[in-house]
């Protein structure tokens, strides 16, 4: 086999693809290569048909690989720009609508109390309430007992735990349930009114009660909510 032929041809193959930066063997350089193989093979020890005939189904499959490849890459990025189109358009209804989000935040206004709501999925012995300052350093701990499961909330009266009355502004909220050394399972959430919507790159934010909550962590929209 000449091999100096087949060299001579894989650079003609391949010339296109190095001024273009590309990398990848298209089906053109394919089937060159292997025009130049069987041109220059040895007579006396010529190609295997059956080898011959595995390379190209191999390529085939390849190629068919990638069109799939394509094709559901497409398919993807049409169904999260659907996603995102009714996801904006869902969120632009709700200003003005009564929400339930997943919160794990309250805010405190200058004057008055703030509700901490949450949801238990058994009853519990003991609860802890854990208030944190936006530095995560502790401002509050309340201890309740003999808790039911479902809906629960504690009026927070803006005091920490000498009796100080706090700043306004946002709060976390930490709920830990136990019934013995059991833990039980606790999800903190709030209710309000959404007043305003925000859009940006890192999605969709509602603000109610002072709080940004993903568009995701909404659990319920309407009248008799509270």
């Amino acid at each position: 086999m000449d091999i100096n032929s087949i060299n001579a041809n894989t650079a003609s193959a391949f010339q296109k693809q190095n001024t273009s930066g590309k990398t990848e063997m298209g089906q053109k350089q394919f089937m060159q290569l292997l025009v130049a193989q069987m041109r220059n093979q040895d007579p006396i020890n010529p190609m295997d048909g059956a080898e011959f005939a595995s390379q190209l189904a191999q390529f085939n499959s390849v190629e068919q690989l990638i069109d799939v490849n394509s094709g559901l890459e497409i398919l993807q990025n049409s169904q999260d720009m659907m996603s995102a189109s009714l996801t904006n358009s869902m969120a632009a209804t709700l200003t003005g609508k009564q929400v339930r989000a997943l919160s794990e935040q309250v805010n405190l206004s200058a004057e008055g109390n703030s509700e901490i709501k949450y949801k238990l999925k058994s009853s519990a012995e003991e609860v802890e309430i854990v208030i944190r300052n936006a530095s995560g350093a502790e401002v509050r701990r309340e201890t309740l007992n003999g808790v039911s499961s479902g809906d629960n909330n504690w009026t927070w009266d803006g005091k920490n735990n000498s009796g100080e009355r706090l700043g306004e502004g946002n709060y976390q909220i930490e709920v830990v349930a136990k019934n013995g050394d059991e833990d039980v399972n606790a999800l903190v959430y709030m209710e309000g009114v959404a007043n305003k919507v925000r859009f940006s790159g890192n999605g969709v934010f509602l603000s109610i009660n002072g709080i940004e909550v993903p568009i995701g962590d909404v659990e319920e929209v309407g009248t008799g909510i509270f």
